[in-house]
């Protein structure tokens, strides 16, 4: 059998520490957050002029206010 090497040493010395770390992560809980709070009902649409959200003035780029 070979002789083991120095990082398998400090591999065994650590062992009891790493186990410890190890469990106490496991016994630990997160206190859960408490769900947030429901959003509000959305309101009803808006009614714009025919033709969607523009109401015919600013179509075209024709809002540029040229002095002619």
């Amino acid at each position: 059998m070979s002789r083991p090497s120095k990082q398998e040493v400090d591999d065994m010395r650590k062992q009891s520490k790493l186990e410890d770390a190890y469990n106490r992560a496991l016994n630990t809980t997160e206190i859960p957050k408490p769900a947030p709070a429901p959003m509000p009902p959305a309101s009803a649409p808006k009614k714009y002029a025919k033709g969607g959200a523009i109401d015919g003035i600013a179509q075209r780029g024709k809002t540029r206010g040229k002095v002619c």
